[in-house]
């Protein structure tokens, strides 16, 4: 079994997209990419420098005017990179990442969720400018809430919490 030896071999998972003749996509080791489609021809790419990687099965666009973002999450962020040169967003979350365990804290948890595993596998979905989130988290016991979130395109700001099991007073 060659993942056996050479355990650090990963799944190319992402599904690219192609916007305007540039193809973005994400490689084994989570580093997003844009391609001419037409030529292969690299045009940027950009290193999340996280250690804590696991999997990412696509990205998303989001313009405005001259604003164009591709947003993608590795490890326990969701990034907003500028989608002609490559650069992260600094005014996106803090300097051009948001953490994903924004909006999953609850009183009835009891303790940080800032420790636990959450990732976003599945790129989300984009409205306007909201992008709504899923995650994958623990399948033990000691699991951070699977909130649905949704995070401001611009800002990188928790918009609203849709909690997957309701809290008290919500129906």
């Amino acid at each position: 079994n060659d993942t056996i030896k050479h355990p650090s071999r990963r799944e190319i998972q992402c599904q690219p997209i192609v916007v305007d003749g540039v193809l973005y996509g994400t490689s084994a080791e989570l580093n997003l990419f844009a391609l001419n489609a037409a030529t292969g021809e690299q045009l940027w790419k950009f290193e999340p420098n996280s250690d804590k990687l696991h999997s990412n099965r696509g990205v998303m666009y989001w313009e405005d005017g001259d604003d164009k973002r591709i947003l993608y999450s590795a490890g326990s962020f969701l990034y907003a990179v500028n989608a002609v040169t490559g650069q992260l967003i600094t005014n996106f979350g803090e300097n051009g990442k948001t953490d994903l365990h924004d909006g999953l804290a609850t009183e009835s948890l009891g303790h940080d969720v800032k420790d636990l595993h959450v990732t976003s596998t599945s790129p989300g979905v984009i409205y306007k400018n909201t992008v709504v989130m899923g995650s994958s988290l623990s399948e033990g016991g000691d699991s951070a809430p699977g909130h649905i979130r949704a995070f401001d395109v611009v800002t990188g700001k928790l918009k609203w919490v849709f909690h997957t099991i309701p809290q008290p007073g919500e129906p």
